[in-house]
């Protein structure tokens, strides 16, 4: 049975605030209005889900197979 399996908390916590601050430089919220920067946001916190968890399903051995 493939199981769906995510990496620790405090990997995509590191990663959405990593990501988050490279987007406040590259996108300054003072130059952009609320609302792309609230999208921008969600935008990263997707991104961020999507390439932890594949990273860590690349990594992770797949163990009982």
């Amino acid at each position: 049975m493939n199981r769906f399996r995510r990496a620790p908390w405090w990997i995509y916590a590191v990663t959405i605030g990593a990501l988050n601050i490279a987007r406040q430089i590259v996108f300054p919220p003072t130059r952009v209005g609320t609302a792309v920067t609230i999208g921008l946001f969600f935008a990263v916190l997707a991104i961020s889900f999507v390439v932890v968890t594949g990273v860590r399903a690349l990594v992770t051995p797949r163990g009982g197979e």
